[in-house]
């Protein structure tokens, strides 16, 4: 099926490592996940001036038959545009020949308003462009307000919302909700269930493919794959949609040539064509159930009925066991909490383990029933969510996990995000070092470097791979540097959806047998070192 990602950029800019500097390396990119076409901007538009950058891109892509047929402009706009000379004329012959149908928008970078876009909007409107707007570049609430009101007042222009995941999803399905003219693109809506949710609620028309950072690699696709949907209405997402929108006809052959590597994959093959995985074990090391708040939209909020769908979603992706750190024990009374969901589980045998909830609040209660909660079968680790609960890790009441787990070498499993929290453990870790320490996601955005550093300097740490995707850092290079067996494979379902997490591990370039170890084994020796 022909793949048109709505959401590329490429070129070197001011802030940060480009994912691809130059056009051939992004093209490399869409080979290797069979994306045909993509819609893209220019870096030096935005960090330098839009003009410029807008007239190199066309020149870009110009230079090459092969560029001109896959990749698409998108213009990178600010207001100040509107004063600058020939540039409201170099917008509107762009548009008039042709080679422009796609406009970009960063207000947080560019240092504008959302509503003072107006003015350009209104002169350009004509032409019916196709506005996009990242929304991980924001200057907050207000920005989303502008944007509905730019939609409603300009209903023959068509607005994307790019880059949007669980913190913004609310806003983004409020705007949508709010004017017909909005859709929404894939790249970064890693949460469960999330494009049934849009389906039922807006139709798939509004809905977009996007490839997100390179390190993302093909979570969308998996995603995309793997939901409850129709093969004409995965047509309408990866192609049929931004085709309607910016008036072109659908391609009539594969533009994207199959990579070598692919050979080595076919784990990652069969999942991006929505197949279960065979003939391999996969345990999902973090993971979570029950209904929640915080922002994130849950549908099935009755407890059984959400741990059934968790196992519906394994089987589809060929997902083993899960290891489960209840939200009900992580956000409510957890002593009666963590016997409640044991009891829910059970009832699906060699599917599910636990990890024991340990809120500092409740020590007086938890420490006299460690070794009860322990010997019954299902918890076999600790699960610490410290920055949640606004008790950091060197807090004296966390002892008793570190004692315990360091007596009988029981994992912890402990959100780390940010340097901060790694150089905390680092101390931790390195004193008690039977115990044995999971970093879950890995430091999350700004901590990578300092997790794989701790991962190679101690035996009982190790690496776990979810909600990582918020970092470009590419776990190419965290895998070069503290070794694959260093990695478990964790998805955070059922609030993160399991086909994206999954799909974005497997799809790491490296050969299927280079990434097996992190989806089993390697958690299999942790467990099979436990003392209880």
């Amino acid at each position: 099926m022909e793949k048109f990602s709505v959401n590329g950029c490429m070129g070197e800019g001011a802030y940060g490592s480009p994912d691809f500097p130059e056009p051939s390396h992004l093209v490399s990119h869409m080979d290797y996940l069979g994306v045909d076409r993509c819609l893209v901007w220019y870096r030096q538009a935005l960090d330098f001036n839009p003009v410029y950058g807008n007239r190199k891109l066309l020149n870009i892509i110009s230079s090459k038959d092969e560029y001109s047929k896959r990749l698409i402009p998108a213009f990178v706009i600010t207001p100040s545009n509107f004063y600058e000379y020939g540039a409201i004329s170099f917008l509107m012959k762009s548009f008039e020949k042709g080679v422009l149908r796609a406009l970009r928008i960063f207000p947080c970078t560019s240092r504008f308003e959302m509503r003072t876009l107006e003015r350009i909007l209104a002169a350009v409107s004509d032409y019916g462009p196709v506005v996009l707007w990242s929304t991980r570049d924001t200057n907050g609430p207000a920005d989303y307000q502008g944007f509905i009101e730019l939609a409603v007042k300009f209903p023959g222009i068509k607005f994307i919302l790019t880059e949007a995941m669980w913190g913004n999803f609310n806003s983004c399905v409020d705007a949508m909700w709010r004017a017909e003219n909005i859709s929404i693109e894939t790249s970064w809506l890693h949460m469960r269930d999330t494009i049934e949710l849009l389906r039922d609620e807006f139709g798939l028309e509004r809905v977009l493919f996007g490839m997100g950072f390179k390190s993302h690699y093909g979570a969308s696709i998996s995603a995309i794959e793997h939901a409850n949907i129709t093969e004409s209405e995965r047509s309408l997402i990866y192609h049929g949609n931004i085709e309607k929108m910016l008036g072109l006809e659908p391609v009539e052959e594969k533009l994207s040539k199959e990579p070598p590597i692919l050979a080595e994959k076919p784990l990652w093959k069969d999942l991006s064509r929505g197949l279960p995985l065979k003939d391999i074990e996969v345990i999902d090391a973090h993971a979570h159930t029950g209904p929640t708040t915080r922002g994130w939209i849950r549908r099935d909020i009755d407890m059984k009925e959400n741990v059934s769908n968790m196992v519906k979603k394994m089987d589809e992706c060929g997902v083993s066991m899960s290891i489960v750190a209840p939200e009900i024990s992580l956000f409510s009374e957890p002593v009666s909490a963590n016997s409640e969901i044991e009891e829910i589980m059970f009832k699906h045998p060699g599917r599910f383990r636990g990890y024991l909830v340990f809120n500092p609040l409740y020590k007086d209660r938890l420490i006299p029933l460690l070794d009860d909660y322990f010997q019954r079968g299902f918890f076999i680790g600790f699960k610490i969510l410290a920055a949640y609960w606004k008790i950091p890790m060197d807090d004296k009441r966390y002892i008793p996990v570190w004692e315990y787990a360091d007596k009988k070498k029981i994992p912890i499993l402990i959100h780390t995000w940010g340097g901060g929290d790694i150089r905390i453990i680092e101390n931790i870790s390195s004193f008690y070092k039977r115990a044995v320490f999971l970093l879950g996601h890995s430091g999350g955005g700004g901590g990578r470097k300092e997790a794989v550093e701790l991962a190679v300097k101690n035996e009982n740490v190790f690496l776990e791979f979810c909600g990582s995707f918020t970092t470009q850092d590419d776990w190419l290079d965290a895998i070069r540097m503290a070794g694959i067996g260093k990695v478990v494979f964790g998805s955070d379902a059922e609030g993160h959806d399991l086909a994206w997490e999954l799909g974005r591990f497997l799809s790491i370039p490296l050969p299927d047998r280079e990434l097996a170890p992190a989806l089993a084994d390697n958690f299999k020796k942790i467990m099979k070192g436990i003392k209880i």
